[in-house]
């Protein structure tokens, strides 16, 4: 049976929606519906949304998000403990009631709390670390690394080449063969304190190359080696010694 053809009395259930009645036809002559969903949105639909899998007022309809996420009620995700199903936002994501530790309340989106993108509302109970030495920072930033690498591998490779972009850009034209000597004898110095002390040496820019008020260059005379943990509390800022 043709779309066309078939019989839409009022009151007709299909799936969430019931028709309330005719109303009238669309600018390509197709016969349209009043219609209302059991989540309480009016609609206006044509007679060949019902053949046959038009079931709910939007795709964005509480109702069909409610259907197609698992059910987390009562499942705890970091400091938030989930209370129950709420909506459905304007994108069509399922919002859930929930309650951190500290007793706040908010409505925060599933797949936030199942890929662990919120663990709390940010407050004062959120754990907080603190390095007391360049080493411990060193660690938990290999640890941070790791972590951030075996998510978003993607990510990672463009800020390895953001760098050595930066690092290219930085690079003057006007660097003479001995400038590319002594650099280069630089690198290996590092790479031999390292095997010396067993301790990591790096080759670091004292003036950082993408620094807040002025950036350095990539020559010989703003190179200089520290230790790893060194470099990485000294970050990307000038510091005359490393007490700064």
């Amino acid at each position: 049976m043709r779309p066309a053809t078939i019989l839409i009395p009022t009151g007709m259930k299909h799936g969430h929606l019931t028709v309330v009645g005719e109303d009238g036809k669309n600018s390509y002559g197709c016969r349209m519906f009043k219609c209302v969903c059991d989540c309480g949105a009016e609609v206006r639909l044509r007679a060949t949304h019902f053949y046959p899998t038009r079931l709910h007022c939007s795709r964005s309809c509480p109702l069909l998000s409610a259907r197609r996420v698992t059910d987390l009620s009562g499942k705890k995700f970091g400091r938030w403990t989930v209370k129950s199903y709420a909506k459905a936002d304007n994108r069509g994501d399922a919002l859930w009631e929930c309650v951190c530790d500290c007793g706040t309340e908010r409505l925060v989106r599933g797949f936030q709390l199942t890929g662990g993108d919120t663990k709390s509302c940010g407050c004062s109970l959120e754990a907080r670390i603190i390095y007391h030495t360049p080493e411990e920072k060193l660690a938990g930033r290999r640890r941070a690394s790791r972590i951030c690498a075996a998510k978003n591998p993607a990510r990672m490779k463009a800020g390895k080449i953001k760098y050595e972009s930066k690092l290219s850009k930085a690079t003057p034209s006007w660097l003479t063969d001995s400038d590319w000597a002594e650099m280069n004898a630089i690198y290996r110095r590092a790479r031999s304190l390292t095997k010396q002390t067993g301790v990591k040496h790096q080759v670091d820019h004292v003036i950082p190359l993408n620094g807040k008020m002025v950036s350095g260059l990539h020559v010989p005379a703003n190179l200089q080696i520290l230790t790893q943990a060194a470099n990485v509390s000294k970050s990307n800022r000038y510091a005359e010694h490393l007490g700064d």
